[in-house]
């Protein structure tokens, strides 16, 4: 009898449990599908790895400002939420200018003459239009993000996908000034290319030649235009050598030997260069 009653017993748990599953996948809304689509598409291309806190490698860069062209050798060293500095050498030996990126502005050095211009987030257009240092750190470790936010996940539904055919277009739903588009490949395996816009300007950003290793994927290309106003700025960043282990490099310059001054003077370092 009581082995009856254990059957009987499993069979009914057996039966309630299916139902129960059956019940929860039809209780699946399509609000719910379509919120679980864009985790599994978007939390990859905009969570940087736990793993990798810091990335290095050699650069090869050739510039276009303003019909000056010029190609230059260098380093990029990027800690996360910390620092994104690319260095400037000359015939490959001295480091002469220093472009650092900290969540307290842009820095411009010229180690030569010993001068640098700041520029600061928190003023003017970069404040009215949400850009700061997690935009910057973003399109160097080729992410996407939403303008001014530095947690992207506060909600699961920050951003619209358009299936483009070839691509798809990912965009933020909040934005005030800047304005972004994110472009993908049609498996929304890697982000392709990042173009905002900000009034007359635009920038374009592309990324290629993805190269891994065990604990990262990273395009070794960046394609970079600047247009508007005036002003234009190409330029086509070759990485090589890319490692993720940060051996302690000193992610800042001090600056207190060096005299501040106006953006256009660090730019005339160009001459030296071409």
């Amino acid at each position: 009898m009581r082995t009856k009653h254990f059957y009987l017993s499993a069979t009914l748990f057996m039966l309630l449990a299916l139902t129960g599953c059956r019940t929860s996948r039809q209780a699946e809304t399509p609000a719910a599908r379509i919120r679980k689509q864009q985790n599994e598409v978007l939390i990859p291309l905009a969570q940087y790895p736990s793993e990798v806190q810091a990335v290095t490698a050699k650069t090869s860069i050739n510039l276009n400002y303003n019909g000056i062209a010029a190609t230059v050798k260098g380093r990029l060293r990027m800690r996360r939420d910390e620092v994104v500095q690319m260095s400037v050498t000359a015939f490959g030996l001295m480091e002469i200018a220093l472009v650092e990126f900290t969540p307290k502005g842009a820095y411009f050095i010229d180690k030569v003459n010993k001068q640098y211009a700041l520029f600061d987030y928190s003023s003017g257009w970069a404040n009215l239009a949400d850009f700061n240092f997690n935009t910057i750190q973003a399109l160097f470790w080729n992410r996407i993000f939403i303008p001014g936010e530095k947690d992207v996940w506060r909600k699961t539904t920050d951003f619209t996908l358009t299936d483009t055919g070839a691509q798809r277009l990912i965009e933020p739903k909040r934005q005030r000034m800047l304005k972004c588009q994110f472009y993908t490949d049609a498996s929304c395996k890697q982000l392709q290319q990042t173009d905002l816009q900000l009034q007359q300007y635009s920038i374009t950003w592309h990324y290629g030649q993805f190269d891994s290793n065990d604990t990262y994927t990273y395009p070794t290309t960046h394609e970079v235009s600047v247009s508007g106003n005036t002003h234009a700025l190409g330029a086509r960043i070759g990485l090589t050598g890319v490692s993720t282990v940060d051996t302690g490099w000193k992610g800042t310059t001090d600056l207190s030997r060096y005299r501040e001054v106006e953006l256009e003077q660090i730019m005339s370092i160009l001459n030296m260069i071409q």
